[in-house]
C-alpha cells in the first residue's frame, strides 16, 4: 500500500536532494536567480500508477518481496506451532503485504490506462487499497477478538491445540 508507493519512488530522493544544491559561481550571487537553483530545478513527482512502474527503482521493491517472501518462511510455522496474538499480527501483515504486492503487480500489467483510459486504473488501484486494507483491518479483528489466525489453521486442520 504506502510502502510499495515508498519503495518505488525511493530513486527519485537522490535527484531531490542534488537539486537541493546550489552550484552557482559567486557566493555573493543570489541562489534564488541563479539559473540553477533550487526553485528551478525541482521536478513534480507524478504519483501515476503507470509513471511510477515505468519510473520506479524496481531492485528495491524486488528485494522487499524477496525478503518478505523469505521472511514467511519462518513466521508461518511460528504462527502455527507456536500461537500467540504477537504471532497472529505478524503472519496478518506479512499475508496482506505479500498478496497486496502480487495483486497489484496484476492491476498494473492488466489494467493499463493505454487499454482502459485515465480512470479505470485509478479505480482499480484504490480498490486494491480497500481490499488490502480490509483484509488486514479482518485479520487484526480475528487475532484480537477471536482464537487468533494460528489456531484457526490448527482448528481447520485438526490438529489440537494447547
Amino acid at each position: 500500500m504506502a510502502l510499495s508507493l515508498i519503495l518505488r519512488s525511493s530513486s527519485r530522493l537522490p535527484a531531490l536532494v542534488n537539486a537541493s544544491r546550489i552550484s552557482c559561481a559567486t557566493a555573493t550571487h543570489n541562489p534564488l536567480l541563479c539559473s540553477s537553483s533550487p526553485v528551478n530545478n525541482v521536478r513534480p513527482i507524478s504519483v501515476s500508477p503507470t509513471r511510477q512502474s515505468a519510473t520506479g527503482n524496481h531492485v528495491t521493491l524486488w528485494q522487499a518481496e524477496r525478503l518478505l517472501s523469505l521472511g514467511m518462511l519462518g513466521i508461518v510455522p511460528v504462527a502455527l506451532v507456536f500461537p500467540s496474538q504477537g504471532a497472529d499480527y505478524l503472519l496478518a501483515i506479512s499475508i496482506v503485504m505479500h498478496s497486496h504486492w502480487g495483486l497489484e503487480a496484476i492491476v498494473t500489467d492488466y489494467v493499463r490506462e493505454s487499454v482502459f483510459g485515465n480512470i479505470l486504473p485509478k479505480a482499480a488501484h484504490g480498490l486494491l487499497i480497500l481490499f488490502s486494507a480490509a483484509t488486514l483491518a479482518g485479520l487484526f479483528m480475528m487475532a484480537y477478538n477471536d482464537q487468533g489466525l494460528g489456531k484457526t489453521v490448527r482448528k481447520i486442520w485438526g490438529l489440537k491445540s494447547n
